[in-house]
C-alpha cells in the first residue's frame, strides 16, 4: 500500500483557520508570531477581526462601542493601550522613592505626569482610569492571598495608585458638576451617583445604568396602574390622578419589591443600582428613587434637604384644602404635611437644591463612618475642598470651582461630556485644572536631612520589630509597630505608658485599631502569637509596607533604608510562634 504524505505544518492552514487559532493567544505572543514570516505578518497586522476580539477581551463593551463608532483601528488602539500601560507602571513604581520622605500627602500637582498620559488622545483618559482601577483590583486579590507580586502589586504602589485615581476622577467630576449645575440638570439621582463616583473612583458608577433601573420601576408602576384600572372598569386612556400614581409607586417599592430600610449610609446603600436589585437601602436612596420614578410618571415631588434633615414633599393641586403632603420614606405612605407652629404660611417655602442634597449625603456618610478614616472618607473630605467649604493650606482643588464658573460661556460647558470619549475642549480643561495652582513647597521629615537617611540600628534591648502586630497589656488593644526610639527622651510630655521603667526603655510608634498613632513603652507591649491582617489600618500604613505575609507587615524599600535589620527580628518571632515562611 502506497504511503501518502500529509502536510501537517502550520503554513498549510488557510488564513482563516490561523486567525481563529490566534484568537486564543495572548496579544504579545501574537506579535511574536507575526515576526516569523511575511505571510504571518500580513495575517496579523491587517486582521481587524482578530484585534477587535483581543481588544474586546481587554476592555469593557462601552469603550468597544466607542472605538467602533469613531472608526478607530483596533491594532493601533491595542498598541496605544499597552504603551500607556507601561508608562503608567513605570511612573507608579517611581512614586514611593520620590514621595516617601515628604511631610504632606501627594497632591494633584505631583501627578501632573498622569494627566499628561490621560490627555494624549480622546480615549486616553478612559484607558488610564481603566489601567489604574485594574491595578487596585488585581493587587487586592493578590494581597488577599497573603502574597506579593513586586514591584507593582503592593500596598505601597496601590496607595499611590488610589491617589492618582482620586485626582483624575475628581478633576473630571469637577467639570461635570459645574456643567450640569449651569444647565439645572443635577437631578437627585445624578447627585447621589456623583457622590459615589467622587468617593469610590476604583469602581465605575454610570448615570445610564441608574436610568435603566429606574425605568424598570416605572414600567412596574404602570402595570400596577393598568391592573387597578381594569379592576375598576376604567377606560384604557383614563388619566390617573397624582395620588393614584403615588399609591401605585408605594405599592411597587415597599410591597411588591419589599424594600427594606437600613440606618447606615454606606457605598452599598448609596448605590442606586444595587439598592434596586437587592431591595436594601437607606432613606436617601429611597427618597431619590421615589422622586425619580414619580417624575417620569408626571408627578412633581420636591426632595428637600437640610444639613441634618431630609424629606420628600408633594403638592396636591387637586385638593386645595390640603395642598401639601410628605412621603414617609420608611413605609412609603402619603401623609398630610404637619404645619410648623412657628411658620406664618401654610405653603412650603423650600425647594430642591442639589448642593444641599450633596451636603446631606456627605454628612450622613461621614456620620456612618464614625471615627474610621480610610481612602473613601479622605475622598469625601476632598469634596469640601472642591466646593470651598473647607479652608486648608494644601487644598488640591483650590480655585477649581471659580475657574470653571469663569469659563461657563466656553465650549467646555456646551460639549457633551463622557468619560469613554473625552473631547478636545475637555482634555484641555483637564490639563488647565491640573496646572491651575502652583506646586506646594516640599517639606521632608527630619529623619531625612541633607538627602541622607538616618539609619536606626537595632540594639539588643529593642525587643520588637517594625511591622509586627502587638498587644497593649494595660489598655488591651491591638496595634502595628511603625517605628521605635531607643528611649523616651524624645517625648516632650508625660505619656500614659510611663510606667515601671519610665523613659529609660525603648518606645514604639504604633498605630492602634482605632487608627490613632501614639508611642508605647516596650514593657507594655507583647507580641501577638497568632497575628492577622488588620484591613482597616492598611490605608494608613500602605506608604510604609508592601503586604502582610501571614505574620507581620513587610516594610517597603524606603522603610528598610531607615530600619534595615527589622526582618531578622521578625523572623525570630515567626519561628517561635508559627511556622510561616516568607513568600
Amino acid at each position: 500500500m502506497e504511503n501518502i504524505k500529509i502536510n501537517t505544518s502550520l503554513t498549510s492552514l488557510p488564513d482563516e483557520i490561523i486567525s481563529l487559532i490566534l484568537t486564543n493567544i495572548e496579544p504579545r505572543d501574537i506579535i511574536r508570531f507575526s515576526l516569523t514570516c511575511k505571510r504571518f505578518y500580513d495575517i496579523v497586522i491587517n486582521n481587524d477581526y482578530l484585534w477587535k476580539i483581543k481588544y474586546s477581551e481587554m476592555l469593557p463593551k462601552e469603550i468597544v462601542t466607542v472605538v467602533e463608532e469613531n472608526s478607530c483601528i483596533w491594532l493601533r488602539e491595542m498598541i496605544q493601550y499597552y504603551k500607556l500601560k507601561k508608562k503608567i507602571f513605570i511612573e507608579l513604581v517611581s512614586m514611593s522613592p520620590k514621595s516617601f520622605w515628604r511631610v504632606y500627602e501627594v497632591s494633584i500637582e505631583d501627578v501632573r505626569s498622569f494627566f499628561a498620559f490621560a490627555t494624549e488622545t480622546n480615549l486616553s483618559f478612559y484607558y488610564t482610569v481603566h489601567i489604574l482601577q485594574g491595578i487596585v483590583k488585581k493587587g487586592t486579590k493578590i494581597l488577599d492571598a497573603l502574597t506579593i507580586v513586586k514591584p507593582l502589586y503592593t500596598l505601597t504602589v496601590m496607595y499611590y495608585t488610589k491617589i492618582v485615581l482620586r485626582h483624575l476622577i475628581q478633576t473630571y467630576l469637577a467639570i461635570k458638576w459645574v456643567k450640569l449645575h449651569m444647565r439645572n440638570m443635577l437631578t437627585p439621582e445624578i447627585v447621589i451617583t456623583f457622590f459615589l463616583q467622587w468617593i469610590d473612583p476604583i469602581n465605575i458608577y454610570t448615570d445610564e445604568e441608574v436610568e435603566f433601573k429606574i425605568q424598570g420601576l416605572v414600567e412596574k408602576v404602570k402595570n400596577v396602574l393598568k391592573e387597578n384600572s381594569k379592576n375598576s372598569n376604567e377606560k384604557e386612556d383614563f388619566k390617573y390622578s397624582d395620588k393614584e400614581v403615588l399609591l401605585a409607586l408605594t405599592q411597587v417599592i415597599y410591597k411588591d419589591e419589599k424594600f427594606s430600610v437600613c440606618a447606615s449610609t454606606k457605598v452599598k446603600t448609596l448605590n442606586l443600582v444595587k439598592v434596586i436589585d437587592e431591595s436594601n437601602g437607606n432613606i436617601i436612596t429611597y427618597a431619590v428613587i421615589y422622586h425619580a420614578v414619580a417624575k417620569r410618571l408626571g408627578v412633581k415631588c420636591d426632595l428637600i434637604a437640610f444639613p441634618n434633615h431630609l424629606f420628600l414633599e408633594w403638592k396636591n393641586n387637586e385638593d386645595p384644602s390640603t395642598p401639601l403632603f410628605t412621603i414617609d420614606l420608611i413605609t412609603g405612605s402619603v401623609n398630610p404635611k404637619r404645619r410648623c407652629p412657628f411658620s406664618q404660611s401654610a405653603s412650603s417655602e423650600y425647594e430642591y437644591v442639589p448642593d444641599s442634597l450633596l451636603q446631606y449625603i456627605y454628612s450622613s456618610y461621614m456620620k456612618s463612618k464614625g471615627a474610621i478614616r480610610d481612602c473613601k472618607t479622605q475622598n469625601a473630605i476632598h469634596l469640601l475642598d472642591f466646593l470651598g467649604t473647607r479652608h486648608i493650606n494644601h487644598n488640591p482643588y483650590k480655585n477649581f470651582f471659580t475657574y470653571l464658573i469663569e469659563h461657563s460661556d466656553t465650549p467646555v460647558m456646551d460639549t457633551p461630556l463622557n468619560m469613554t470619549y473625552i473631547h478636545d475642549v475637555h482634555l484641555q480643561m483637564l490639563v488647565a485644572l491640573a496646572n491651575l495652582n502652583p506646586a506646594p513647597e516640599v517639606a521632608y521629615h527630619t529623619v531625612k536631612q541633607h538627602f541622607q537617611v538616618s539609619v536606626k540600628k537595632h540594639r539588643s534591648y529593642v525587643t520588637f520589630a517594625v511591622g509586627m502586630i502587638c498587644y497593649h497589656k494595660v489598655y488591651n488593644y491591638m496595634c502595628i509597630i511603625l517605628g521605635w526610639e531607643l528611649d523616651g527622651s524624645h517625648l516632650r510630655i508625660p505619656t500614659e505608658d510611663n510606667l515601671g521603667l519610665g523613659r529609660d526603655q525603648p518606645f514604639y510608634r504604633v498605630i492602634a485599631g482605632d487608627q490613632s498613632e501614639r508611642y508605647v513603652a516596650q514593657e507594655n507591649l507583647m507580641a501577638v502569637t497568632t497575628p492577622f491582617r488588620i484591613h482597616r489600618l492598611e490605608d494608613h500604613i500602605a506608604r510604609e509596607f508592601t503586604h502582610f505575609d501571614g505574620f507581620s507587615y513587610v516594610p517597603n524599600n524606603e522603610k528598610i533604608l531607615e530600619y534595615p535589620k527589622e526582618q531578622l527580628i521578625t523572623e525570630v518571632f515567626r519561628k517561635r510562634f508559627v511556622n510561616v515562611s516568607i513568600p
